[in-house]
């Protein structure tokens, strides 16, 4: 089984299910990447995309973004992260 595919499935039936007073986190700590993804009260992913420079721990780098569907989300994490990713619910 591809664990790569298995967790794009977790991932895509958790953005599914998502609450308004809920949040999911994808980490990748090996590029100092984060992603904050919530909803809002028009059903619409609101999206934060972190960026930490390792050589300057003051230099962050957001971008907030929305989208209308999961696979528009899941489409933007594809090209933000590569697999070894942990992902958290808040």
């Amino acid at each position: 089984m591809d664990s790569g595919l298995s967790k794009e499935k977790e991932l895509a039936k958790k953005l599914i299910y998502l609450d308004l007073d809920e949040g999911i986190r994808i980490e990748q700590q090996t590029l100092c990447k984060k992603l904050f993804i919530n909803r809002n009260v028009c059903g619409n992913f609101v999206l934060e995309f972190v960026t930490e420079s390792k050589k300057n721990q003051n230099s962050n780098f957001k971008n907030i973004q929305y989208f209308s569907s999961e696979a528009e989300v899941l489409d933007f994490i594809k090209s933000r992260f590569n697999e070894n990713f942990s992902v958290s619910t808040y």
